[in-house]
């Protein structure tokens, strides 16, 4: 590309301010274009649903430079068809939320698949449905179906989360390479390197968006189980009125050793699972799952659903990394077993913290660079 020629690319989302999976991956994504701006000529703004990017939520969990230039430049992008004037003034267009946000792109990437028709795995129907309240019957989805199909199919290049989403995307017709996202294992292998395995506690930790679809009843159900154990439920709080319905749960199963702590810094959530033996993941058909990895990498023994990402990617259907359950009695089994025999399982903790750095966010930034580059 000609030093002199600035490309101008977008990148499309749907949130950005909110800490999450998927919001860290337009942020990678940016952060990597930023890096390979130095070198080439590329101006870079993130188009997305939001009025304004929040500089004070996203200092909480990105570097202090990296928000200031995701603050400034941002553009809020108009819902599609509106959009497509806005897109046709940008060189490359990569829709990073493509399963949720309606938008032509060069480059799709896909966290989900984009709507429950058409896939024969009973487990996306059951995920809509219990999400998003999405049935096979709706026309309003069947039409977006249509749309995003078409769009998919006339891209350059789609890329999906998972093998777990990328076999799911071809019972639809739609071919997608696998590029994992983004997480920070170095940094937390590092932060949490003077852990020794001896000196954890008897905690249980869980990190996820409090909200609807992720199966954290289990968790007081589980704590109430399990005596003598601490369970600690850490993620963004995006639903005021289901965090209450936890906090009921906890009072009526008499789970005192369940702690509910929304909005935590990420070198707090650092910190505390430094601190516990096991990382536990309640949702079944998980798309990816970072958070399991940010547990690995701190050392902690995963137990997760035997369905998803987490168990077919991650531990990669097989116990050399953690541990997967089919029900809750199992999950407990499991958990119970861990605690009780702490000594057995120092091995599996390094296993699992060796295994975390595959999906280190330095891979994506690679990856995701020489792709964009083989496009401009």
């Amino acid at each position: 590309m000609a030093k002199d020629k600035i490309v101008r690319v977008a990148l499309l989302t749907n949130t950005i301010s909110r800490p999450g999976g998927a919001e860290y991956v337009t942020i990678a994504i940016f952060n990597s274009l930023r890096a390979l701006s130095k070198a080439e000529a590329i101006e870079v703004k993130v188009l997305g649903r939001e009025k304004v990017a929040s500089f004070n939520t996203l200092i909480k969990w990105i570097p202090v430079d990296l928000a200031y230039a995701i603050v400034s430049n941002y553009v809020q992008m108009p819902r599609f068809p509106l959009n497509l004037l806005k897109l046709k003034s940008y060189d490359l267009v990569i829709n990073t939320r493509s399963n949720e946000v309606l938008s032509p792109a060069h480059i799709h990437y896909l966290h989900w698949v984009f709507s429950p028709y058409g896939v024969k795995n009973s487990e996306v129907i059951t995920y809509y449905r219990y999400v998003y309240g999405i049935s096979n019957q709706h026309i309003m989805y069947g039409v977006r179906h249509i749309l995003h199909y078409i769009q998919l199919k006339i891209t350059r290049l789609v890329l999906a989360n998972s093998g777990y989403v990328a076999n799911l995307l071809k019972e639809v017709g739609v071919n997608a390479k696998i590029l994992y996202p983004p997480v920070r294992s170095k940094e937390i292998v590092q932060y949490t390197s003077g852990v020794k395995w001896d000196d954890r506690d008897k905690l249980v930790m869980t990190i996820c968006r409090i909200a609807p679809g992720k199966q954290l009843e289990l968790m007081p159900l589980i704590a109430s189980r399990v005596k003598g154990v601490r369970f600690i439920l850490a993620g963004s709080l995006y639903d005021e009125s289901y965090y209450a319905k936890l906090l009921k749960y906890r009072k009526l199963l008499g789970a005192e050793n369940f702690t509910i702590m929304p909005n935590l810094t990420r070198h707090k959530l650092y910190e505390l699972l430094g601190k516990a033996m096991i990382y536990f993941h309640p949702a079944p058909h998980e798309p990816f799952g970072m958070a399991v990895v940010e547990g690995m990498a701190a050392g902690c023994i995963p137990v997760v659903h035997r369905s998803g990402g987490p168990y077919y990617d991650i531990l990669g259907r097989k116990e050399t990394y953690g541990f997967s359950y089919k029900d809750f009695e199992e999950a407990i089994t499991i958990i119970k077993s861990v605690i009780a025999q702490k000594s057995h399982y120092e091995d599996l903790s390094e296993r699992a913290r060796q295994r975390s750095l595959l999906f280190d966010e330095s891979v994506f930034s690679s990856k995701i660079r020489t792709l964009i580059e083989s496009m401009i």
